[in-house]
C-alpha cells in the first residue's frame, strides 16, 4: 500500500483508516482495499492474538454470499478444519429444568460453531492479502476532526502515531471508544449531523469459557439457550462432542450478574458438564468477556468523514445469532461506501448515506433485525419468570418468528396454530403447576399473550417502515420523526412507563 508515511513527526495518510480487527473491521479493509483505496487496518491486539475475542462462536450459512458479501474467501476459510470445526449443527434447544420444558427447534439447513480464533487469523490473512496494510499493537487514544472526522491519533508499540485519513471507518466494537472521542455535533452537515450516539443501556454484558469434558456430551448436534434471572440467557455451543463454548449475557438496563460465578453455577449443575475443566489458549484458561449491542441498528451509521460497523452501529444481534453475519454485511457496506467516497472525492454525509440505505433497503437485514426489536422491548417490560411461562406456553413455530429475521408474518393461519398450540401447552403446564409454581396468574399469562401479538403487529409496521428508509439524506428528518411516532404508539399499546421506554 502506497501511503505517505513522515517518520520524523510518526505521522502516516491513507484515504480509509478502519479502527478494529475483528469482523466488522476486516470485512470493512478487504473490502476497501479491493476497491482500490488506500487502507490502513489498526488493530489493538499483537498479531498473533487477532481474533480471540468474546463470542458464542455460532455461524449460519457462512458460503452463502448474500449473507457474507464482498471479496473475502469465505469457502477458502471454512474448508479449514481448525476454522469450521462442527458443521453438523441441525437444530435449536431452549431448556428450563425447572418447568422440565425442552423446546427444539430444527434448522431446515445445518448450521455451524466455529473456532472464532482461527476463523479471525484467516480473516486478518485475506485482508493483507488484498492489499490493505495492517498496523498491530495500535490502541487509539484519539480522534482528529475538523469539520469531519479526518484521522486519528494512536500509539502503536508505544510510540506515538497520528494517522490521517479522509475516511474513517469505525469497527470498535459495542460501546466503541471512538463515538465517545467524537463531538459529532460540531462536525459539518446541511443540517444536523444525522449519526446516532447509542445509550448505554442498549448493551449487554457477556462472558464465555471453552471448557472439554471427557465424555461427548449428548446435545453435540444443538445450539442450547437456558433462562436467566435477569433478561438473558445461559448458553452451551459445542464445537466438538467434548470441547463447549459455554457462556451468558443480560442487558446492561438490568440489575448486574456476577457472570462468572453465575456460569459456573449453572455448569455444576448440568450432569454432562460438572466436571469439565477450562481449555487453554496462549497458555491461559480460554476465558473472555465483552459488550454486545443489544438494541436494533442505528438510525443513521454515518456522519462527515465517519461510517460505522458491527458492533459500533448495532448491526450485531446475538439474540437471533446472526452477530458475525451482521458484522459481515455492515462491514463490507462500510468499505464499499468508504472507497466510493474517496474515490468521488467527497466524503460528506450526504456522499456516505448510501451505507445507510444499503443495510436497511437494499440488502435489507438491518431493517429486519429492527423490525425484530419490537419483542425485545416488549420482553424487557416483563418478569423473567413471566417470560419462562411464555416461552413453554408459545409454540414452536411462534418462536421461530420471533427470534427469526426472514419476513413478515400474518395471516389467519398463523393465528389459528398459535391459538392451538398454546392452548395445548397451556393445559399441560397447568396440570403440572408450572406457572403456579413461578408465581404467574393465568391474568399474567393471559396480558403477555395479548402482547406477543401486540409485538407481532408492530413487528411488521416497524418492517413496512424500514423498508422505506430513505434512499438519501433529505428524507431522512421526516423518515425519522414518523418512526419516532410508530416507536410511541407501541410504547403506548405495551402501556410502559416514560422510564421503561427505549428510545
Amino acid at each position: 500500500m502506497n501511503a505517505e508515511w513522515n517518520s520524523m513527526s510518526q505521522t502516516a495518510e491513507y484515504e480509509v483508516v478502519v479502527v478494529g480487527g475483528g469482523i466488522a473491521g476486516s470485512f470493512a479493509a478487504a473490502t476497501a482495499a479491493a476497491e482500490g483505496a488506500e487502507v490502513v487496518q489498526l488493530e489493538r491486539k499483537p498479531r498473533e492474538r487477532g481474533g480471540y475475542i468474546a463470542c458464542g462462536d455460532a455461524m449460519k450459512s457462512p458460503e452463502d454470499p448474500k449473507k457474507y458479501p464482498g471479496p473475502i474467501d469465505m469457502g477458502e476459510i471454512c474448508a479449514d478444519e481448525s476454522v469450521l470445526v462442527d458443521g453438523e449443527i441441525d437444530q435449536i434447544e431452549w431448556w428450563d429444568h425447572e418447568l422440565d420444558e425442552r423446546t427444539v427447534l430444527p434448522y431446515a439447513d445445518h448450521s455451524n460453531v466455529i473456532d472464532r480464533y482461527e476463523f479471525g487469523q484467516h480473516l486478518l490473512d485475506q485482508v493483507a492479502d488484498l492489499g490493505a496494510d495492517q498496523h498491530f499493537n495500535t490502541v487509539v487514544q484519539g480522534v482528529i476532526q475538523n469539520g469531519q472526522v479526518s484521522g486519528v491519533e494512536a500509539s502503536r508499540d508505544g510510540d506515538p502515531v497520528t494517522y490521517e485519513a479522509e475516511v474513517v471507518v469505525d469497527g470498535a466494537g459495542a460501546q466503541s471508544i471512538l463515538q465517545d472521542m467524537i463531538s459529532f455535533e460540531e462536525l459539518s452537515a446541511v443540517e444536523e449531523v444525522s449519526f446516532e450516539q447509542p445509550h448505554y443501556t442498549h448493551f449487554g454484558s457477556a462472558y464465555r469459557e471453552v471448557v472439554e469434558t471427557e465424555e461427548p456430551v449428548e446435545f453435540s448436534n444443538a445450539i442450547v439457550g437456558k433462562p436467566l434471572e435477569q433478561l438473558g440467557y445461559v448458553w452451551y455451543f459445542p464445537r466438538t462432542p467434548t470441547r463447549i463454548n459455554v457462556g451468558l449475557g443480560f442487558q446492561m438496563s438490568q440489575q448486574p450478574v456476577p457472570l462468572a460465578d453465575r456460569l459456573g453455577r449453572d455448569m455444576n449443575a448440568e450432569p454432562a458438564l460438572p466436571d469439565a475443566q477450562v481449555a487453554e489458549r496462549f497458555g491461559s484458561p480460554n476465558k473472555l468477556g465483552s459488550s454486545i449491542a443489544l438494541r436494533r441498528p442505528l438510525d443513521s451509521m454515518v456522519a462527515p468523514g465517519y461510517l460505522a460497523a458491527g458492533g459500533a452501529a448495532a448491526t450485531t444481534h446475538p439474540i437471533s445469532g446472526k452477530g458475525i453475519r451482521g458484522a459481515a454485511i455492515s462491514g463490507y457496506s462500510a468499505g464499499v461506501h468508504a472507497a466510493r467516497a474517496v474515490h468521488a472525492g467527497d466524503t460528506s454525509e450526504a456522499s456516505l448515506w448510501g451505507h445507510n440505505h444499503y443495510q436497511f433497503v437494499q440488502h435489507g437485514e438491518a431493517g429486519k433485525l429492527a423490525s425484530r426489536d419490537a419483542y425485545n422491548i416488549a420482553a424487557s417490560s416483563q418478569s423473567i419468570d413471566v417470560l419462562r411461562a411464555v416461552a413453554a406456553l408459545l409454540p414452536q413455530e411462534e418462536i421461530k418468528s420471533i427470534v427469526g429475521t426472514k419476513s413478515k408474518i400474518d395471516g389467519l393461519g398463523d393465528l389459528a396454530s398459535v391459538v392451538i398450540g398454546a392452548a395445548k401447552n397451556f393445559l399441560g403446564h397447568y396440570r403440572e403447576g408450572s406457572f403456579e409454581h413461578l408465581g404467574v396468574s393465568n391474568r399474567n399469562l393471559y396480558e403477555v399473550f395479548e402482547g406477543v401479538w401486540t409485538a407481532r403487529s408492530y413487528s411488521n409496521k416497524y418492517e413496512t417502515h424500514y423498508e422505506a428508509y430513505p434512499e438519501t439524506r433529505g428524507g431522512f428528518s421526516l423518515w425519522r420523526d414518523d418512526r419516532d411516532q410508530l416507536d410511541e404508539a407501541y410504547y403506548d399499546s405495551l402501556e410502559l412507563d416514560t422510564a421503561d421506554r427505549k428510545y
